[in-house]
C-alpha cells in the first residue's frame, strides 16, 4: 500500500471510502466524518482495516466505543456530547479532548499527558492518580462562564482560553502549576485578580495572550517565575513589566504591543491582531471589516431584496480583502482561515444560510 491509497469501510451505516494511512478516525457525525449508524449496534471491527489509527473522534453515548478503542491500544480520544459519567480508567489513554457539559464525573487513567476540556460543567470533578500530576491541561470556555474543574490540583502545566474577562482567583486550585497560559478570545481582554496568583508557588513560566484591559502592578511576586511572554498587549503594560524584571532572573517576552489609542479604536474589530503583521496591513483589513459590518447592519429586515443586498454587502467585502491581499501578500493560511471565520459571522448577522455563504466566500476569493 501507498501512502495516498484508499479504502471502503462501514461501521454499519453504508460504506464509505476514506485514506489507507488514516490517523484520526472521525465517527463524530459531523462533516466529512465517517458515518455510524444513528442507534443499535456500530461494526467496530471496521477499525481493524486502519494500520496507523491513533485516535477516535466520538460523540454521545459510549455504544462500545471504548472497548474498541481499548482493544486496539488507540492512545487519543476526542468524544463532544458525553453522558454524566464517564469511566476512563481501564484504558490506556495518553490524549483526550472531552466536550460536554452534561459531564459531572470523569475518572482518568494513569499516564494521561493531556486533557483537553471545552466548557466543563461548574460541578465536574476529576478523578485521577495523584491528582492530575503531570498532566498538562487545556481549558476553552465559550458557552458558559469559566470554572475549574476539581480534581486537577497537581497539573504541571495549563492553558485556559476564555472570552473576554477572566479572574485569575478560578486558578486557585491549580496551584502546583508550573506554567500557566492565559489566552482572551474576545475583547477587551480583562485579566482581574492577579494578585491571586501568588499561590502558584512553582511557577516558572506565565503567558498572556490578548489581555489589554489589566493592571500590570497587580501581578504579585512569583519566586520561581523565570519566563513572562505577552502577546497582544498595551505597550504600557510592556514597558511597565519589562521595566520591573530588568536585571532579574525574569525574560520578558513581548509581541503584538499596541498603543492605547490603536486598542480603543479598533478593540471589538475581528482583524485587530492582524497588525502584527504589518500595521498598515491590519489597518486595512480593519477597515474592511468596519465597512462591511456598518453594511450589515444598515440591511432592512423586512426588505424583500434582504438576501440579494446581503450578498452584495458580502461580495464586496471578500473584494476589499482581495484588494488588501494584492497590496500586502500577508494573507496566509491561518489569516484566511480567520477571513473565513470573519465572514461566516457577518453572513451569520445578515441571515445568509451556512452553504450559500460559504459558496460566495469561495467564488471570488483571490487569497
Amino acid at each position: 500500500m501507498s501512502w495516498g491509497d484508499s479504502m471502503e469501510v462501514d461501521f454499519g451505516a453504508g460504506p464509505a471510502t476514506v485514506p489507507v494511512w488514516t490517523q484520526q478516525v472521525d465517527l463524530s457525525g459531523g462533516k466529512g466524518a465517517i458515518p455510524v449508524p444513528a442507534d443499535g449496534p456500530v461494526d467496530w471491527s471496521a477499525l481493524d482495516k486502519f494500520p496507523s489509527a491513533m485516535s477516535i473522534s466520538w460523540s454521545g453515548p459510549d455504544r462500545g466505543m471504548l472497548a474498541a478503542l481499548v482493544a486496539r491500544g488507540m492512545p487519543a480520544l476526542r468524544w463532544s456530547d458525553l453522558p454524566a459519567d464517564v469511566d476512563l480508567s481501564a484504558t490506556g489513554l495518553v490524549n483526550l479532548g472531552l466536550h460536554g457539559t452534561d459531564l459531572r464525573r470523569l475518572r482518568l487513567p494513569a499516564g494521561v499527558e493531556s486533557l483537553s476540556m471545552d466548557d466543563p460543567h461548574p460541578t465536574l470533578r476529576v478523578e485521577s492518580p495523584d491528582d492530575g500530576r503531570g498532566t498538562e491541561v487545556l481549558l476553552r470556555f465559550s458557552e458558559q462562564p469559566p470554572a475549574v474543574p476539581a480534581g486537577l490540583r497537581n497539573a504541571r502545566k495549563v492553558w485556559v482560553k476564555v472570552g473576554g474577562e477572566f479572574s485569575a482567583r478560578l486558578l486557585s486550585s491549580l496551584a502546583a502549576a508550573e506554567s500557566l497560559d492565559v489566552e482572551f478570545l474576545d475583547p477587551p481582554g480583562r485579566l482581574t485578580d492577579t494578585e491571586a496568583l501568588r499561590v502558584h508557588h512553582g511557577l516558572t513560566t506565565l503567558t498572556i495572550d490578548n489581555a489589554y484591559d489589566w493592571d500590570p502592578s497587580s501581578l504579585p511576586d512569583l519566586p520561581a517565575l523565570r519566563e513572562l511572554e505577552l502577546n497582544g498587549t498595551l505597550k504600557a503594560t510592556a514597558k511597565t513589566l519589562k521595566a520591573r524584571f530588568k536585571g532579574t532572573g525574569v525574560t520578558v517576552s513581548v509581541s503584538g504591543a499596541k498603543s492605547d489609542s490603536w486598542v480603543s479604536a479598533h478593540i471589538d474589530n475581528p482583524f485587530l491582531d492582524w497588525v502584527e503583521d504589518s500595521k498598515a496591513f491590519g489597518t486595512a483589513a480593519c477597515k474592511a471589516y468596519v465597512k462591511a459590518s456598518t453594511a450589515v447592519d444598515g440591511l432592512p429586515a423586512d426588505a424583500p431584496d434582504r438576501l440579494e443586498r446581503a450578498e452584495a454587502v458580502l461580495r464586496a467585502f471578500v473584494a476589499d480583502l482581495n484588494a488588501v491581499e494584492k497590496k500586502y501578500g500577508l494573507i496566509d493560511t491561518l489569516n484566511r482561515e480567520h477571513a473565513g471565520d470573519v465572514f461566516d459571522d457577518l453572513a451569520k448577522r445578515a441571515g445568509v444560510p451556512d452553504d450559500t455563504a460559504r459558496r460566495w466566500f469561495d467564488e471570488n476569493r483571490h487569497f
